[in-house]
């Protein structure tokens, strides 16, 4: 049997989809190296210019070291990327997200071909098993109606549409009844996940948690102006992890209002204190150096920063996406200033992080993953020091937190559930 490798860039709904990918093969076997294998399946980002470079590079390099491979494309970069490097003979053919059951004929085809398909697809393949993963991603939802003007994702990834409720109930009875333990709900905005079903999230995850097996539940990034009382009530449900990631994107509403966001600083305030009454960490996106971000603005949004109770930020450098409303405006900060404005926040955000688990009382719930790792119910990674293998379910009683955020506990102080 002929063999294929993926390989996957970019978010959780993407590792999603490659998985669903995978489970449409019938006559091919996966491997767990591109080396030798008979085809490679390139499952693309396009969220920012270094993800499009990561993945030339990765196209370039197995162009040299398995050149004999079967060079497959897809993902939000398909339309795009994906279409010029089809056009200069990098890769052998190139298909969209609503054509992923196809992927036996695409891996058999013997000229190059390109079938992106169509943007309002839903798969809802169900899938059996994650490779190497210990947590399951469970995509409820695809597309996005937002208009930020920096995004490229609602042309790559279409309106915003929802899996139907008995499917991602069934896809995770399956993965429950396999022994996964722990879900992470992702989309590519997954707090409006229902809303053109006349269902929501809210309800869904009160349904999740009526299914055997489920021990911890992870919502992936939602929008400030979707996290509902509803949401916050069922989130300080035992099953679910003590962790939102709310994507601000900003902390300066002139900066806000330039981006065609959706939120604004006072009420983001308003909401995160709240969530962080229920003890949770909270987590966001960032964007720094965007058009018009000077320093008056920067120093603002520093302030404004100082006041809110993150433990976790994700921070990108802006970069100018061909199709968005940013692309016309006129970069006026260098990558040298962007970069020491992700240093100034990611400074006050360790710390924040470090005092956070410095008041924590109650003990770290770790699902281990690989080499003594894994995360806790706030969503840090946890460091277990011992000479020997642990796998499974750990309680940290107790443990140290550097000024970099670095969580370590010993064997000593850790019980196996």
């Amino acid at each position: 049997m002929k063999t294929v490798y993926f390989k996957t860039f970019g978010c959780r709904s993407n590792f999603f989809d490659t998985s669903a990918i995978a489970a449409r093969l019938n006559e091919w076997q996966i491997v767990d190296s591109e080396a030798d294998s008979d085809a490679i399946v390139v499952n693309s980002c396009t969220v920012t210019n270094s993800a499009d470079a990561a993945v030339r590079a990765f196209v370039r390099r197995m162009k040299r070291e398995n050149p004999k491979a079967k060079l497959l494309f897809t993902g939000c970069g398909a339309a795009s990327l994906g279409k010029k490097l089809l056009e200069s003979a990098a890769i052998d053919g190139v298909f969209g997200h609503s054509e992923k059951a196809r992927i036996d004929d695409f891996l058999s085809a013997e000229k190059p071909f390109e079938e992106l398909g169509v943007l309002d697809h839903i798969d809802e393949t169900i899938i059996d098993r994650f490779n190497g993963k210990t947590r399951a991603f469970i995509k409820i939802q695809d597309g996005c109606d937002f208009d930020c003007s920096y995004c490229v994702i609602p042309l790559v990834r279409g309106k915003a549409r929802s899996a139907s409720k008995n499917y991602v109930l069934e896809q995770i009875k399956r993965l429950a009844d396999r022994g996964f333990e722990e879900f992470i709900l992702t989309g590519v905005n997954s707090g409006a996940y229902g809303r053109d079903r006349g269902e929501n999230i809210a309800d869904l995850i009160a349904s999740i948690g009526n299914i055997s097996g489920v021990r911890r539940l992870r919502l992936s990034s939602i929008e400030p102006c979707l996290v509902s009382d509803e949401l916050l009530d069922i989130c300080a449900a035992p099953f679910m992890a003590k962790h939102l990631h709310i994507a601000l994107q900003h902390t300066s509403d002139r900066m806000l209002k330039t981006m065609n966001r959706r939120n604004r600083v006072k009420s983001d305030r308003i909401l995160l204190e709240k969530v962080s009454k229920l003890g949770f960490a909270i987590g966001s996106d960032y964007i720094v150096s965007f058009p018009s971000e000077s320093e008056e603005v920067f120093s603002e949004a520093i302030d404004n920063l100082k006041l809110l109770p993150l433990t976790h930020i994700h921070i990108f450098p802006f970069s100018p996406r061909e199709g968005t409303k940013a692309a016309k405006m006129k970069i006026n900060i260098n990558g040298l200033v962007a970069n020491e404005r992700r240093k100034t926040i990611v400074k006050i955000i360790d710390q924040k992080k470090r005092d956070f688990y410095l008041k924590n009382k109650e003990p770290l719930i770790v699902l281990i993953e690989r080499n003594n790792s894994g995360l806790d119910q706030f969503f840090s990674r946890v460091q277990i020091i011992s000479d020997c293998d642990h796998s499974g379910w750990v309680e940290v009683k107790k443990y140290s937190i550097d000024k970099n955020g670095v969580i370590e506990a010993s064997k000593e102080d850790c019980v196996c559930l």
